[in-house]
């Protein structure tokens, strides 16, 4: 490694935090004053927003400079050296973060396993790491440091460039394989001259923690109960406990200017745009009657409860139909527990709940509890909301929506053997089926807004997705085959639609086509299986060629590469193609590309951690959440998966941190949070990052087992800015 010259000015950086990457270079976190190093690297990072003595808010960040530099010579265990006037200490027993690894380690079952090394040293680029390509890395037992495992080290491909100028990881990275090694226990890496890793471990437990920590996020977001001992020691109080009947349409994309004005809002015969806020608060008045509807769950700054959540009810259901002896009760350690249903079917009972509830006597259902504006952080936990809160006017589509998603759970509740249940939600769907095959409920509705006369109509045609998968669950259901016969009679449209329009719904949507195959719809089927291999394996030669790390995202010149933003970016999230395409092939690479993205989900990714809070040992700890910001809990609650990367940097993020140096910032380092100030990457929803994740890793699980003690009782450290995640190097 090249000697630097080092040129010290008087410095005060008493109290600073250093990291040693390896015997020979240093990162200094939190740096003050002066500096005059040849060739170190700065940079700086914020780590969230700032709060005042009384832990309030401020528009402003929380910046960590990082300072790396070389040494003149490599250190020995205990020696000591100075930097100005700090006196620097290397302690070779402390893990170095130059090792990116799974956290909480690999599964028995997992054929492919890699860590990597690697850093970014800021404006001085990538650490030079290939000359350690050849050399060996041990595996040592962590209770008594002896080598059990040993291996060559690996250098992966070079970093991309975006357009020739962006790095996309900044790093030189190697390649730790230990694919060969499958021994349960716990380990560390070791590497001569650089030093260890934090602990990893492999067993069956690993799995069953990510899938524990990630399925409670949901329990976390519940709306309507009270998250109370002996379930979390995050607690707050029940909300939101009654909704108003309300007259407005259930369909978001309705409220946005279009070409098509035979639905949606029109005015003289154009499509126009409504903002739904404004159109409730204008009509609120027709809200005449109160319903006791509690259930669902809750976005990072939102407390309404969306159709978009009923992708998390098909998605629960069917993983526990495709792997139904992954499931047990008391996995999840949620009320609901002991009563003999797997927990996985259970919080997928809370997401209908409310709608339950809500569906009328001619088994319409209204599928959008909105209000009339967005909460505010300072404004209290959910109990406190002053908002008064209405559901949707029940729509042809809304109900059929409704009726897909309630199928599919009878499905599941009939596979698990509990027949009263499936009978329930089985009675509920075939209501909300007839009621969206009936014309005459198409919703239509003159409003006035903003003084002018506006009139809405939800359209004529039944959306093709939810048609097709509630008519082939209610067909798996009950033998009939009338549900059967309205799909085929709208075959055509279906096709056009399905190849049209696929990439926008969950990859689980028509796994009930293989599950409960029908010979007529056959051709449906096979469409289903293409469409899913073909993208598997595009994510496979992704996963293996794109990236020095592996990871499923497209390559850095294809034409998506850039939307990475609102968590389209999340290994889990886009694993759910691997693990469909496992369920319809049986072949293992399917498999072992979804325990690499749990991998990199988990901490063998770039930044070196987790992207969930509470997951593993360096996580995600400050993000936008409206009922952290106000529990009085020291630590932000667990389960929680922020949208995180963006290929863009928020202008906010450019003005306060980065300045003229964003567009110097690697793309897989775009991690920027400020918050409710950086929405795109702070922010989280329930349906786009939590269930996704809770789903694939409940797919990978290799044992049902019961959480240890250790998990249902594991408490909130007393401040967030304490924990390593929240001054991560950058």
């Amino acid at each position: 490694m090249k000697k630097l010259l080092l040129l010290f000015l008087p410095l005060l950086c008493f109290g600073a935090e250093y990291e040693f990457l390896t015997p020979q270079v240093v990162v200094i976190k939190d740096f003050k004053g002066a500096i005059n190093v040849k060739n170190a690297g700065v940079w700086n990072k914020e780590n969230g927003l700032l709060r005042d003595a009384k832990n309030n808010i401020l528009k402003k960040a929380d910046i960590s400079k990082y300072v790396y530099f070389t040494l003149p010579k490599p250190l020995k265990n205990g020696e000591k050296t100075t930097f100005g006037t700090y006196l620097l200490q290397y302690d070779a027993e402390k893990p170095t973060q130059i090792f990116k690894l799974n956290q909480l380690g690999n599964g028995e079952k997992q054929r492919q396993k890699y860590a990597y090394m690697g850093v970014w040293l800021g404006s001085a680029g990538a650490l030079p790491l290939k000359h350690l390509d050849g050399r060996t890395f041990e595996i040592r037992r962590s209770s008594d440091s002896k080598t059990v495992f040993v291996n060559k080290i690996k250098m992966r491909r070079s970093d991309p460039f975006y357009q020739g100028k962006i790095p996309f990881t900044g790093e030189e990275v190697a390649e730790l394989d230990y694919s060969k090694f499958n021994t349960p226990g716990k380990y560390y890496f070791y590497v001569e001259n650089i030093g260890k890793s934090m602990d990893f471990t492999i067993g069956a437990e690993t799995l069953s923690e990510a899938f524990y920590i990630h399925a409670r996020g949901l329990y976390h977001k519940r709306c309507g109960i009270a998250k109370e001992q002996p379930f979390t020691a995050w607690t707050s109080p029940a909300c939101h406990s009654q909704v108003y009947t309300g007259s407005f349409p259930g369909n978001d994309e309705h409220y946005r200017k279009g070409k098509n004005i035979e639905e949606g809002f029109v005015r003289k015969f154009q499509r126009v745009e409504v903002k739904h806020f404004e159109l409730i608060k204008r009509h609120s008045l027709s809200a005449v009657k109160s319903v006791s509807a509690p259930g669902g769950w809750h976005d990072a700054a939102d407390y309404d409860r969306r159709p978009y959540h009923l992708r998390i009810v098909n998605d629960l259901a069917t993983v526990y139909l495709m792997k139904p002896e992954n499931f047990i009760d008391g996995q999840l350690n949620i009320p609901e527990s002991d009563n003999g249903i797997p927990d996985i079917l259970d919080e997928a009972v809370w997401g209908l709940k409310h709608l339950l509830a809500v569906q009328q006597q001619n088994g319409g259902v209204g599928t959008w509890f909105e209000t009339t504006g967005h909460p505010q952080a300072g404004e209290g936990l959910p109990d406190k909301d002053k908002y008064v809160y209405y559901v949707s006017a029940p729509s042809r589509n809304s109900t059929l929506e409704y009726a897909a998603a309630a199928s599919t759970l009878a499905l599941a509740m009939k596979k698990a053997n509990f027949d009263a249940e499936a009978q329930k939600y089985l009675v509920s769907a075939q209501k909300a089926w007839d009621f969206a095959l009936d014309y005459k409920n198409t919703f239509s509705r003159i409003y006035i807004y903003q003084g002018k006369t506006v009139f809405y109509h939800e359209g004529i045609k039944l959306d093709a997705q939810n048609l097709l998968k509630a008519g082939v669950n209610l067909f798996a259901l009950t033998g009939d085959r009338k549900y059967i016969e309205i799909v085929l009679q709208d075959k055509k449209r279906i096709r056009e639609i399905f190849n049209k329009d696929f990439w926008k719904w969950s990859v689980l949507s028509w796994m009930n086509l293989e599950l409960y195959p029908v010979e007529e719809l056959s051709d449906f089927r096979k469409e289903y299986c293409k469409i899913i291999l073909r993208d598997a394996d595009k994510m496979l030669s992704d996963l293996e060629n794109n990236y020095p790390y592996r990871t499923l995202w497209h390559a850095y010149n294809a034409g998506w590469v850039h939307a990475m933003a609102w968590g389209n970016y999340h290994p889990l999230r886009r694993a759910m193609t691997l693990i469909a395409a496992h369920k319809l092939t049986g072949k293992q690479q399917y498999l072992d590309g979804a325990y690499l993205a749990n991998d990199f989900h988990n901490g063998a990714n770039p930044l070196g951690r987790t992207m969930t809070s509470g997951l593993g040992k360096i996580y995600p700890v400050v993000f936008l959440d409206l009922v952290s910001y106000a529990d009085n809990i020291g630590e932000f609650v667990p389960g929680i998966t922020p949208y995180g990367n963006t290929f863009g940097i928020d202008r906010n993020a450019v003005k306060m941190v980065y300045g003229d140096k964003a567009d110097k910032l690697p793309v897989f380092r775009r991690y920027v949070n400020l918050e409710f100030l950086s929405v795109p990457s702070g922010e989280y929803s329930v349906w786009e990052t939590i269930a996704p994740a809770a789903v694939v890793t409940g797919y990978l699980l290799e044992k049902a087992e019961l959480p240890t003690g250790k998990l249902k009782k594991r408490k909130p450290a007393d401040d967030f800015r304490k924990l390593p995640g929240y001054k991560a190097l950058p």
